[in-house]
C-alpha cells in the first residue's frame, strides 16, 4: 500500500475517534463526567492491525483536537482527559502486544486504567485525595464499557477488511 494511502486511511480513523468521542457526549450516563469510550474501539483496532506509533499519534491527536474543538484545552478537564488517555494506550499497547488477554480483556484493561489515570490527575490538581472515593463507581462502569468496546472491537477484527486496505 501507498504511503498515502495509509495516510488517509489513518486520517479516516481519526476522524471516525473524534466523531465517536464528540456523539458520546449526548449519550447520558449516569455518573457525571463518565463517557462511554467508544473513540477508543478506534484505538483498540489499531493496535491490533496498524503500527503501535500510529495507533499513539491517532490517541494523542484525538485528545488535543477534542479538546481544541470543545474549547477545554490544557483545562483540568484536558489533563485529566489526556492522563487517562496516556495511561490507557500504554496499558492497552502492552497487553495487546504480550496477548495474555483477547481484545475484550484489553479492553477492560484500558477502561479500567483510563479512569485511574483521570483519577490519578484529579487527586493531583485537586491537591485531594477525597476523589479516590469515585474510583469504584467509574470502575465498574469502566468494566461495563470496556466489555461493550471489546465486543465490537473483537467482532470487527474477525471480520477485518483493514488488511484489504493497509496491506
Amino acid at each position: 500500500m501507498s504511503k498515502t494511502k495509509r495516510l488517509c486511511v489513518i486520517a479516516m480513523l481519526l476522524a471516525m475517534a473524534i466523531v465517536l468521542n464528540i456523539l458520546e457526549s449526548f449519550i447520558p450516563v449516569f455518573i457525571p463526567g463518565v463517557k462511554l469510550g467508544l473513540a477508543n474501539i478506534i484505538i483498540l483496532i489499531m493496535l491490533y492491525e496498524f503500527k503501535s506509533t500510529e495507533a499513539l499519534l491517532v490517541d494523542l491527536l484525538r485528545i488535543i483536537l477534542v479538546g481544541l474543538l470543545r474549547g477545554n484545552f490544557l483545562s483540568p478537564t484536558f489533563v485529566m482527559s489526556f492522563s487517562g488517555g496516556m495511561l490507557s494506550f500504554l496499558v492497552m499497547f502492552l497487553f495487546s502486544r504480550i496477548k495474555v488477554f483477547s481484545p475484550i480483556g484489553v479492553s477492560v484493561l484500558g477502561a479500567v486504567s483510563h479512569a485511574s489515570g483521570q483519577i490519578l490527575a484529579a487527586i493531583i490538581l485537586l491537591d485531594s485525595q477525597a476523589v479516590v472515593y469515585y474510583l469504584p463507581f467509574i470502575g465498574i462502569l469502566s468494566i461495563v464499557t470496556g466489555v461493550f468496546s471489546g465486543i465490537l472491537t473483537k467482532a470487527y477484527l474477525s471480520k477485518s477488511i483493514t488488511h484489504k486496505f493497509i496491506n
